[in-house]
């Protein structure tokens, strides 16, 4: 399905009051066969339209109409009664229209959960679809560095009063457990889907994984590098790898989605295919993937620009062998002056192009290009952010066409090309 098909769909001319469901976040858990289950969310926004985000990472826009069939469905009910449902909340619809939007919605909630080329997730159109399908929608998630509840409360917050229903808290080395629970619990307080983001040998502790569940967790990141237990531990440190297998067994047994952070560096590529099939025995069927690229020829371990393109099409082909989702992050440019384990281990700057740093003083951060502060979301409106010309400068790469006869239908160029250091996140 195209990602713009809902927003060409007849929108029907809505009763008053809006129908349900009434503005708020929305979690499901529905199983998609004898194996797996699949976390929805809906964010409903004052128009009775929204978000759809499946397992913290997919996600589409839904017109009103869209979002109270998503959600009729996800309460378990039959087409006809969804059609009833239709019916008494809007006026303008046929029958057939009706049965027709109800079957899209019930594709997409299957299509979302899937394995597939989408860049990041159903958040850009393809650009050869025209301009307007390309154009990016404002950030779903941020991604915040751990803080004491003091400056992460406002933040969250200010998060939800922005319209970003996604949070996911990045776990420094050794955290306080204590403020990284509150952090969770303030997340859910707030309404916000929260994940977070670490090293096994961070977050295995005791009962903190259980602790955070029970505060409200969604998902879980974690870094890994590879199924080689000597060339993960190398980038994170003796131990992490086993850790982090007994955490993704935790996390099947406590029905937690999990995700698997996987650094693209020279020495990963090597074994990927392996890596990827073995996660998916793990059961961890959902992996991000975030390059280290040098301009040169030579990356003295990372990814050369001139090799990006091949790389990528040797993650998407073996990320779709494995039958597993994948999400690219922004291409990190290698910086000269740090260790590359170094950088392996600050991981990206955001989750996806559809996410925003911000530090734990409210300043905000594009996914992409250098390091350019566009306000603070603790003072500034959203709508100033939005607009400020670090964000118009990345949106102007973000929504020109990138597409090329060189390497056609790569999911990650939708985005940008993964060739040019001007579209790489530069700290």
């Amino acid at each position: 399905m195209s990602p713009t098909l809902l927003e060409r769909m007849l929108i029907p001319q809505l009763r008053r009051p809006a129908p349900p469901p009434s503005p708020g976040l929305y979690p499901f858990d529905r199983p998609i066969d004898d194996e797996r289950t699949v976390r929805y969310h809906l964010r409903v926004d004052g128009d009775g339209g929204g978000l759809l985000v499946v397992n913290a990472t997919a996600c589409a826009r839904l017109t009103p109409s869209g979002m109270l069939i998503a959600h009729e469905l996800l309460r378990g009910q039959d087409r006809d009664a969804v059609a009833q449902t239709l019916t008494t909340a809007f006026e303008g619809a046929t029958p057939d229209q009706q049965r027709q939007d109800i079957v899209h919605i019930h594709n997409l909630l299957r299509e979302l959960a899937e394995p597939g080329g989408r860049y990041p997730v159903f958040n850009l159109a393809d650009p050869s679809a025209g301009a307007q399908a390309a154009r990016l929608i404002p950030p779903i998630e941020a991604d915040v560095p751990l803080a004491g509840p003091d400056q992460i409360k406002p933040l969250l917050a200010r998060l939800w009063q922005a319209g970003i229903a996604h949070v996911t808290l990045l776990a420094p080395p050794a955290p306080d457990s204590a403020a990284l629970l509150a952090a969770v619990q303030a997340a859910a307080s707030a309404g916000l889907i929260c994940g977070v983001n670490g090293c096994a040998s961070d977050l295995a502790s005791g009962r903190l994984l259980d602790d955070l569940i029970e505060a409200g967790l969604d998902h879980l990141t974690l870094a890994y590098a590879a199924r080689e237990r000597a060339l993960h531990d190398s980038l994170y440190g003796e131990g992490d790898h086993a850790l982090a297998e007994e955490l993704y067994a935790r996390t099947e047994t406590l029905a937690l989605a999990d995700v698997a952070q996987i650094p693209l560096i020279q020495a990963t590529m090597d074994s990927l295919g392996a890596t990827l099939a073995h996660l998916s025995g793990l059961g961890v069927t959902t992996v991000q993937f975030f390059a280290i690229a040098a301009p040169g020829e030579v990356g003295a371990g990372a990814i050369p620009a001139a090799a990006m393109a091949q790389m990528a099409a040797d993650v998407e082909e073996a990320a779709e062998r494995a039958e597993v989702l994948y999400q690219w992050q922004p291409p990190v440019l290698r910086t000269a002056s740090l260790a590359l384990l170094d950088q392996v281990r600050r991981g990206p700057r955001c989750s996806s192009d559809l996410a925003i740093r911000v530090e734990p003083d409210g300043t905000v951060i594009p996914p992409r290009g250098p390091r350019r502060v566009a306000g603070n979301l603790l003072h500034d409106d959203w709508s100033t952010i939005w607009q400020d010309a670090a964000f118009k400068a990345y949106r102007g790469r973000i929504e020109r066409p990138t597409r090329c006869l060189t390497c056609p239908g790569l999911a990650i160029c939708a985005a940008d090309c993964p060739r040019e250091p001007a579209g790489w996140s530069q700290e």
